[in-house]
């Protein structure tokens, strides 16, 4: 089982690939992946671009939300019937969330 986590925050920092060379790298993860998980507290483009690339492609897609104070889940990802989203508070809390979401899918 392959499971791709991503954030929105850059493992490429200071380091000049290129653009397409990220893209493409990235896409290529997506599509070797049979899962992905994303961290979608802080809103991203580039993480919004990669959840829709997995639901067209059929992968379970795990949203991670932690509520904050002035800051509310994008109705693109809560709305989507084909993400589970899934809030919590404490890192603790995301063994139990990873179990439930592996068990449904």
């Amino acid at each position: 089982m392959r499971c791709l986590v991503i954030t929105a925050v850059p493992s490429d920092i200071g380091v000049d690939i290129g653009d397409e060379k990220i893209h493409d790298r990235d896409l290529d993860w997506l599509k070797d992946s049979d899962y992905l998980v994303a961290e979608v507290t802080t809103p991203s483009l580039g993480v919004g671009y990669e959840i829709a690339k997995a639901t067209e492609w059929g992968k379970p897609v795990l949203c991670l939300y932690r509520p904050e104070n002035g800051r509310s889940l994008s109705a693109m990802v809560s709305g989507c019937s084909a993400v589970t989203v899934r809030e919590y508070q404490t890192p603790a809390e995301l063994t139990q969330i990873f179990e439930e979401f592996l068990r449904e899918n």
